[in-house]
């Protein structure tokens, strides 16, 4: 059997892993920032950790389950649309994952607990039809990974005085948000043709792609804006600047690309730089966090 050929257990593939454990990795970044390494007993880490993964799973087996229609024709090999797996089955798994995930909250504070279930909500209520809702989707998406770090700093909150949501997570937590509603404006430029025929109201279809562009521009440069902030302020040293640079120059290559041209190869060049340009940053935080 060749690579190609390999699949993982459809539970999985609904889960999405790499995701998950994304997920897991912001909701560290996040509490490590506000507290610090040594200061975070080691079920506090583990607890949030796999609280954040297991309602990110839960999202992502809702949204197959709402796209199995659609994935029968653009994404035929899915799980649910293949065959491996009925989709009432993938409905009972994302709402025992998203319950685990919530259960696992008791063990941090209410306001893990508020928020796990919150997210959790809104997971769903994307799935169901936020997502065809144009920009209310795209905010909503940034919000969802901006919570991570979010979640994160809730999660220490017990464990330090001050303000609840301190300067340092609010950064963290606004270049986050900010740069994955330019991305998701930018992929619903590049997904127009396909958005169209399904039906899909989103801003590119609705207001135009150049009006989709300039708003994609304007939210990659408010990330660029701040993301010096945790430099300045203090919160990482110069090895997190250099990272930080190399995520700048991605996303303004990203705008570039996305502000000359609309055409659907243009922006999924421009995507592309996008997402490096997030890893780029989640790795900036990474070595920041890391030489805390």
């Amino acid at each position: 059997m060749g690579v190609e050929n390999i699949r993982l257990p459809p539970t999985l593939e609904l889960a999405r892993p790499l995701n998950c454990l994304l997920a897991g990795v912001a909701v560290l970044i996040g509490a490590v920032v506000t507290v610090g390494h040594a200061n975070i007993p080691g079920l506090t880490l583990i607890s949030a950790f796999a609280a954040a993964a297991l309602v990110a799973a839960g999202g992502n087996a809702i949204n197959d389950y709402f796209d199995r229609k659609i994935d029968r024709i653009n994404r035929p090999e899915r799980p649910i649309p293949a065959g491996r797996i009925k989709a009432s089955e993938a409905l009972i798994m994302a709402q025992v994952l998203f319950v685990l995930g919530v259960v696992l909250t008791v063990f941090l504070n209410p306001y893990c607990v508020l928020l796990a279930g919150f997210n959790a909500l809104v997971l769903a209520f994307y799935a169901w039809g936020l997502k065809r809702r144009g920009l209310a989707g795209n905010f909503a998406i940034g919000y969802l990974v901006g919570s991570t770090f979010l979640f994160g700093g809730l999660a220490t909150a017990h464990l330090r005085a001050g303000p609840l949501i301190p300067t340092e997570l609010l950064v963290l937590v606004l270049m986050a948000a900010l740069s994955t509603v330019g991305r998701e404006l930018i992929k619903s430029i590049q997904d127009m043709r396909g958005d169209r025929k399904l039906g899909f109201k989103t801003l590119p279809l609705m207001h135009g792609a150049g009006k989709a562009a300039a708003l994609a521009v304007g939210f990659m440069g408010a990330a660029i804006a701040l993301s010096p902030l945790p430099y300045l302020l203090g919160i990482f040293g110069p090895q997190y600047l250099a990272l930080v640079a190399a995520s700048i120059a991605a996303f303004i290559a990203a705008a570039g690309l996305i502000a000359r041209s609309q055409e659907p190869k243009a922006a999924g060049r421009a995507s592309l730089a996008c997402k490096i340009g997030m890893g780029l940053g989640l790795l900036a935080f990474l070595v920041g966090v890391f030489i805390l």
